[in-house]
């Protein structure tokens, strides 16, 4: 059967949607949670064994006691849901489990979608035994299984060192770390967060862990190419100039079974654009975002966003959005009044505007030099499903294709 009309759709059960829904429903309106997951929580919450009611980092606690406040305020929730379409108009056609079709048309709508891992292709990468980091995190805290018992873990950013602490809490080993980024650009991020006192906290443990383990950091280091006989058997490492360029000699090959890659995120937007939101590129946000205004809504009137789709700047800043737009949607629906939302909005804005500040020298340790992408042997494999080729991809552009769509039309690259 369909589910009860709503008032407010939020879509997505991470921490931004999760938040924005315990708010909406313990004013008074009726909201309807949808997630294409079995559970909510999202990937920042996904835990095995199942997350504890107290200990650990404030993050997960506050997430963890939404998600009890949804269950126990009975607000309704479809897990496995996908929504296949929003009109300018707010009407929603979704599936759930691919089951059934059903339609709504809430007074407003939060998009909350997360975001997703970005790679960089290299040679051997398709070979089983290299995997993301996102999925090695999700081994782990979904399933408590280690991809592999000794690992090496490449990429830029934070996060990968965030995934060889946990890799080295649950008793593996990480034979190295492979990091594009100088020690120099990594000292000037470090600097730049030593006022965000749970930020520091958290990065100083994954440290310490990484210092005891005596695992090796090899900095403007990526991997060159990944070799094996139907699986994962060595990685070549090189060291990179300053513009991302190999650096001939340096080269290195290590034996390993399993490598763990990843370079940063991307927002999903896919569900702003079904809805029509204005889209906005900002590099120091994360890439393609999308925009919306000091309330949170969209270019299209009732429709808000919140999380990393309006910017990638992790967990805080998600649950800062997602208490804010909660505050625009019951404003805008006549349940909180213009002082009151005015004096419990402010601060959110500036908190907002600190974590918009952290995104900056976030994103900027995943930015990809141009030497790195043109470096790429034209044998590289780029799109998996169809097999294609970065040499196929520059015959196409030297060809005349001058836009992404263009080069998909012409070499059949992301028909997947």
């Amino acid at each position: 059967m369909s589910p009860e009309p709503c008032q407010v759709a939020v879509v997505g059960g991470g921490l931004a949607g999760i938040i924005a829904a315990a708010m909406l429903q313990k004013n008074g309106l009726k909201v309807l949670l949808l997630d294409e997951n079995q559970g909510l929580g999202g990937q920042y919450l996904r835990t095995h064994p199942p997350l504890p009611s107290g200990g650990g980092h404030f993050l997960p606690r506050l997430g963890a006691g939404h998600m009890r406040e949804l269950a126990e305020k009975g607000v309704e929730t479809v897990n496995r849901a996908q929504v296949l379409a929003i009109s300018p108009a707010r009407e929603i056609l979704a599936e759930e489990d691919g089951q059934r079709l059903f339609t709504l048309r809430p007074e407003a709508v939060l998009l909350a979608p997360g975001a997703r891992e970005k790679f960089i292709p290299f040679k051997g990468w398709t070979l089983p035994g290299v995997i993301s980091t996102g999925a090695a995190q999700i081994l782990i805290k979904a399933h408590g299984v280690l991809p592999g018992r000794e690992m090496m873990i490449a990429g830029s950013g934070a996060f990968i060192y965030a995934v060889a602490a946990e890799v080295l809490a649950n008793t593996g080993r990480v034979r190295a770390i492979l990091d594009h980024n100088s020690l120099a650009r990594k000292i000037e991020f470090a600097q730049g967060v030593l006022t965000m006192r749970h930020k520091l906290a958290e990065g100083l443990g994954q440290v310490a862990r990484l210092l005891l383990a005596r695992t090796p950091i090899k900095n403007r280091t990526r991997v060159l190419e990944a070799r094996g006989d139907g699986r994962l058997e060595e990685v070549v490492t090189t060291k990179l100039d300053r513009a991302g360029n190999p650096l001939p000699g340096s080269e290195k090959t290590y034996p390993c079974t399993c490598l763990a890659v990843g370079n940063g995120f991307v927002a999903n937007l896919e569900l702003g654009q079904l809805a029509g939101c204005r889209l906005e590129h900002n590099p120091a946000l994360g890439g393609w975002i999308v925009g919306v205004n000091q309330e949170m809504e969209t270019s299209v009137p009732g429709v808000f966003a919140a999380g990393e789709i309006t910017g990638v700047a992790g967990a805080e800043k998600s649950v800062t959005e997602g208490r804010l737009a909660a505050l625009c949607v019951l404003h805008r629906l006549g349940r909180l009044s213009a002082q009151a939302f005015s004096d419990r909005a402010r601060p959110l804005r500036k908190e907002r505007a600190r974590q918009l500040a952290f995104a900056r020298r976030f994103n900027a340790l995943h930015a990809v030099p141009a030497g790195i992408v043109n470096s790429l042997p034209d044998d590289t494999i780029i799109c998996r499903c169809e097999d294609i080729t970065m040499g196929e991809i520059r015959e196409a552009i030297r060809g005349g294709c001058r836009t992404p769509l263009a080069v998909k039309r012409s070499a059949r690259v992301g028909m997947g």
